[in-house]
């Protein structure tokens, strides 16, 4: 156990040596000017010091005073701070989000202001994921994830049920710049076009084909990307036609940075879900509601 002088009479002498005055101190830590003064006897008697010299009512600082006086401020105010920037985060309602990486960049991160316009009093913490199956550990309020639902075997203790936010569809999309060089204006052209994707999907450029009906020879996919964000950054910089999951490009449509070719369109086999993990904190559902009431 650390030796540490009692608290009380800490408190007494900083007070009593910043403001000078038994009497001040006293008001200010609402207790008797006895009691400020018994303190700080105390406390002398534990330091084997004089703290201070009494000239009839004024109260002046020992040398040891003035020097130790800056030290139990420091102390105090150092205590003080930490202890509210680590427990206001409590009032402060933050919340704590999990999210599908490209969701998070495209779809989300527009939008939050509207979150922090209606809830001003929540925060949040955002933290990103490209895994398709929810953590099976309580690492967020709420976790977004770019998968299949329970239809993978997602049921594991500990997640709870999967709400689905979106219905999405395939689509093919490229930069204005880019259809102004090359004519698609049918499956085939598109078929032999340089063609965009993002790996890890069970979508595919060739069954997506297929399920608009083309069946014939087409061209090999020049540019492969990890996340769909990398594959949309491509497809505005005019590398070629990107299929695409409609929720993530709706943005860069309505801007004008892509166009769509086409009507064609494929149902998605997965969507965006929402596992709500702290249902009891109102803030959590403030955010579920406002998330689905985007999707209304």
């Amino acid at each position: 156990m650390h030796n540490l002088p009692p608290l009380n009479a800490l408190k007494a002498f900083e007070a009593s040596a910043r403001l000078q005055s038994f009497t001040k101190a006293a008001q200010e830590l609402n207790v008797t000017r006895a009691a400020v003064s018994q303190q700080v006897k105390s406390l002398e008697q534990y330091l084997n010091a004089t703290l201070f010299e009494r000239s009839g009512t004024q109260l002046l600082l020992t040398q040891a005073a003035r020097e130790y006086l800056p030290v139990v401020s420091h102390l105090f105010a150092s205590l003080t701070s930490t202890t509210q920037h680590l427990f206001s985060r409590q009032r402060q309602q933050q919340l704590v989000l999990h999210v599908a990486h490209s969701f998070c960049l495209q779809w989300l991160m527009p939008r939050l202001a509207d979150f922090q316009r209606q809830y001003p009093n929540v925060s949040y913490k955002v933290s990103t994921t490209a895994s398709t199956m929810p953590n099976t550990s309580d690492i967020a309020d709420i976790e977004i994830i770019n998968g299949y639902g329970q239809s993978s075997g997602n049921n594991a203790i500990g997640v709870p049920s999967a709400i689905q936010l979106t219905q999405e569809h395939w689509i093919v999309v490229a930069s204005p710049a880019f259809l102004r060089r090359h004519a698609v204006n049918s499956l085939a052209e598109l078929a032999q076009a340089p063609k965009l994707c993002t790996s890890g999907y069970q979508e595919t450029w060739q069954t997506w084909l297929s399920y608009q009906g083309y069946h014939d020879k087409t061209t090999r996919v020049i540019g492969e990307f990890e996340h769909s964000l990398l594959a949309i950054e491509a497809a505005v910089n005019q590398l070629g036609v990107l299929v695409v999951r409609d929720l993530l490009v709706n943005d860069h449509l309505q801007q004008g940075e892509l166009v769509r070719i086409g009507d064609w369109q494929m149902p998605s086999k997965g969507a965006h879900f929402m596992y709500l993990r702290a249902a009891h904190k109102p803030y959590v559902n403030d955010f579920a509601e406002w998330l689905q009431g985007c999707f209304a």
